[in-house]
């Protein structure tokens, strides 16, 4: 799903939810937060999706998602949704650089006129590396703009990651997911005390259970994720969700999306478990 898509998909959904457009990328598209609130009081938990490019069909779980929600009265939470932080690049994989004025420099950041494998924004910066999170271990050996794996200049460099950052500072939940794709993995770590460990994987251990997706940790092979920022900074519990089956490869066939979101209904459910269990905890 693009920008273009999701803007249909929210005027449908509007009279649901209030809507925020928290940001402007670089070729000047929307990002927006989708929000329910329940209770003023209630604690939030922030969901995103589509930060890497060709993992846009995150955006179309997430709408999934938004209109089960238009049926449920009332939760022990309130829910902000980013569904496409990455627009950009979403609209590169999906309709190539056509007209854009830019097309000359995506050009030479691609090599190619195939973007359909593409995971960066439109300068080259690949979102999920680019948050104040261990940013100097830079696990991909890339450090200049690339189709994936560039980290930017400095952490925040991008204005993605910073619409996102203070988004997060400005609602201040107490969990947050992100939805990637693929390979059916959750990954909950990045280098946070001892109890908190133990916490965010009960936590993690919920989803698991729920979605048949297998634990793994990734904090001494990764840095600058949302994930990483949302453990190491702001100390709070933050799931990285894999969805799509590894035999599949990119582009990932949307036929698949039919059982992405069967394994992934629970999810109101089991961010309700992470509550009582971020409450139990009290760190």
């Amino acid at each position: 799903m693009d920008n273009k898509k999701l803007e249909n998909k929210i005027k449908s959904i509007n009279n649901y939810f209030s809507v925020k457009i928290i940001g402007k990328t670089y070729l000047k598209n929307k990002i927006f937060a989708i929000n329910k609130i329940f209770n003023k009081n209630f604690r939030w938990v922030v969901i995103t999706g589509g930060i890497h490019a060709r993992e846009h069909l995150t955006c179309d779980l997430i709408c999934y998602f938004l209109e089960r929600l238009k049926k449920i009265k009332s939760l022990p939470y309130n829910i902000s949704f980013v569904p496409l932080v990455n627009p950009d690049g979403a609209g590169l994989v999906l309709n190539g650089v056509k007209n854009l004025k830019q097309k000359a420099g995506l050009l030479a950041i691609n090599k190619s006129g195939d973007f359909s494998l593409y995971k960066a924004n439109a300068r080259g910066v690949d979102l999920n590396n680019n948050f104040d999170a261990n940013f100097d271990k830079n696990f991909s050996g890339i450090y200049r703009p690339s189709p994936h794996g560039y980290y930017g200049e400095k952490p925040f460099s991008e204005r993605e990651t910073r619409a996102l950052r203070d988004w997060t500072k400005k609602i201040s939940p107490f969990f947050t997911i992100s939805y990637h794709l693929k390979g059916e993995e959750i990954y909950f770590d990045f280098f946070q005390d001892e109890l908190r460990r133990e916490r965010d994987k009960k936590i993690a251990e919920v989803f698991a259970k729920s979605t048949g997706y297998k634990i793994k940790s990734t904090q001494k092979c990764s840095s600058g994720g949302y994930k990483d920022w949302c453990v190491q900074k702001l100390k709070i519990p933050a799931l990285t969700i894999e969805v799509g089956n590894d035999r599949f490869s990119h582009p990932f066939p949307k036929s698949e999306l039919k059982q992405i979101c069967a394994q992934n209904k629970n999810i109101f459910k089991d961010i309700s478990a992470a509550l009582k269990i971020f409450e139990k905890y009290n760190v």
